[in-house]
C-alpha cells in the first residue's frame, strides 16, 4: 500500500474518532433491547397516597455506609499490580470506534484488561418510572452474567479506568460498587497510565469472552449509591439536611436545548439545585484537582447529604466518584434530567407531576422524546 493511501486512512480514522467524541459528553446511549423476565429487578414501589415521601436515608450512621471506589494514581496501581498477592481485575471504559485510531489513549488500553463501552453496562432500567424509559443501570442478572466472563471473586480488586470519556469509567466504578465490591478507579485513565509508562497493549472486550464462573454480586445494594425520584424530591424540600448538585453544562442548566438535551422530555432545572459542571472537577490532563482545591469548590455542601445528578446519570457518576472520594455522603440519581422531566412533563403520567412541576425552573415541556 502506498504512503499515500496509509496517510488518507488515517485522516479517515481520525474523522471517526472525532465524529464520536462526542460520547465525551456522556448523554444516554442508544437504548438496548429490554432484559428477559428473568434478568428484571423488583421497581421501585410508589409514593404514599398522601404525597409524601419514601424514607431518603437521612439519619444511616456512617459507620453502616459502605466504602465507595478509591481513586487511585497510576503510580498507586503499579504498585497494586507489582505485588503478586493482588487479584487486580482491570475493567476499561473504551470506545471501539474510537480504539480504531492507531497511537490513541483508546487503542492502547492497559495490558490484560477488559473493556467494555456504554451498551453493556447501561440500560434499560427496569426501576424506571415507565417502560418508555428505555435508560438507566443495567439489571443485576445481567451484571452477573457479564462479570462472570472475568473471573471475578469475593477476594479481587476491580480498578475501572477510561480512555478518553472519564465519565462513563466513573459510571463502570459507580456501579461496580453497587454490587459491593472492592472497587478502584484511576485518576486520569490512560493518559496518565502511559504518562507513568504503564504497560499498554493485549486486551479483549468483556462481552465476547465465554463465561468462566457463577459471579454472584456479594452485596447488591441500589440504595448504597443511587436514589428515587421520590429521594430527589424528598431532598429538595429540605434544603438544610440535602443538597441537590446539577453536574451537566451552562447551557442545559440554563435552561437551553442544545446537543446533550436529546432524551429529555424537556429542557429547565430543579429549583434550589447546585451547579456544578462535572468537569470543574479535574484538571486539562484529566486529573482531579488537589484536595484542597476539591473542598473549596464544593465548600457550600457542608455537613449536608448530597444527591448529584445530569442528564442520565454518567457525568454524575464522575461528581460522585470524587465526592465519595473526598468522605462526604453522596448519591447519584440514577434517572437524572431524564426521567424528572418526563415526570413534569405531558408525555408522562407521573401521580406527583404537580409537586415536580413547582420544583422545576425554567422548563419547557417537549411533549415527547428529544431527539
Amino acid at each position: 500500500m502506498s504512503m499515500k493511501r496509509i496517510l488518507s486512512l488515517f485522516t479517515v480514522l481520525i474523522m471517526v474518532a472525532a465524529l464520536v467524541a462526542g460520547c465525551a459528553n456522556d448523554t444516554q446511549p442508544t437504548p438496548s433491547p429490554s432484559p428477559s423476565p428473568e434478568a428484571t429487578e423488583t421497581p421501585a414501589s410508589p409514593p404514599p397516597a398522601t404525597g409524601e415521601t419514601p424514607d431518603s436515608g437521612e439519619g444511616r450512621p456512617e459507620s453502616e455506609r459502605r466504602t465507595g471506589p478509591i481513586m487511585i494514581s497510576a503510580e498507586e496501581l503499579q504498585d497494586m499490580m507489582d505485588d503478586e498477592n493482588n487479584d487486580i481485575i482491570l475493567i476499561g471504559a473504551i470506545n471501539p470506534t474510537a480504539a480504531l485510531v492507531p497511537f490513541s489513549n483508546a487503542a492502547n488500553p492497559i495490558r490484560g484488561s477488559f473493556l467494555v463501552w456504554q451498551d453493556d453496562i447501561y440500560g434499560p432500567d427496569p426501576s424506571a418510572l415507565s417502560p418508555d424509559l428505555q435508560f438507566g443501570r443495567m439489571p443485576l442478572a445481567n451484571m452477573e452474567n457479564l462479570l462472570s466472563r472475568a473471573g471475578i471473586t469475593e477476594d479481587s480488586i476491580i480498578v475501572a479506568y477510561h480512555s478518553d470519556a472519564a465519565a462513563v469509567g466513573a459510571r463502570v466504578a459507580w456501579h461496580l460498587s453497587m454490587l459491593g465490591l472492592d472497587v478502584r478507579f484511576l485518576d486520569g485513565g490512560v493518559a496518565a497510565w502511559r504518562a507513568a509508562n504503564g504497560r499498554t497493549g493485549s486486551s479483549n472486550r468483556l462481552s465476547g469472552q465465554p463465561v468462566v464462573n457463577d459471579f454472584r454480586a456479594p452485596d447488591y445494594d441500589p440504595s448504597f449509591n443511587n436514589v428515587t425520584i421520590y429521594e430527589v424530591i424528598h431532598a429538595l424540600q429540605n434544603p438544610d439536611e440535602w443538597v441537590v448538585i446539577d453536574t451537566r453544562t451552562d447551557a442545559e442548566y440554563n435552561g437551553e436545548r442544545v446537543g446533550p438535551s436529546s432524551g429529555g422530555f424537556g429542557t429547565g432545572r430543579m429549583s434550589g439545585s447546585v451547579h456544578v459542571e462535572w468537569t470543574r472537577a479535574h484538571d486539562g490532563d484529566g486529573l482531579r484537582l488537589p484536595e484542597a482545591e476539591l473542598r473549596a469548590l464544593y465548600g457550600f455542601i457542608g455537613d449536608r447529604n448530597v444527591i448529584v445528578f445530569c442528564q442520565g446519570g454518567i457525568r454524575s457518576s464522575y461528581s460522585w466518584v470524587i465526592l465519595n472520594d473526598l468522605g462526604f455522603d453522596v448519591w447519584n440519581y440514577d434517572g437524572s434530567w431524564i426521567e424528572w422531566s418526563y415526570a413534569a412533563s405531558t408525555a408522562g403520567n407521573f401521580p406527583q407531576r404537580d409537586v415536580v412541576l413547582e420544583l422545576t425552573e425554567l422548563w419547557a415541556d417537549n411533549g415527547g422524546i428529544i431527539s
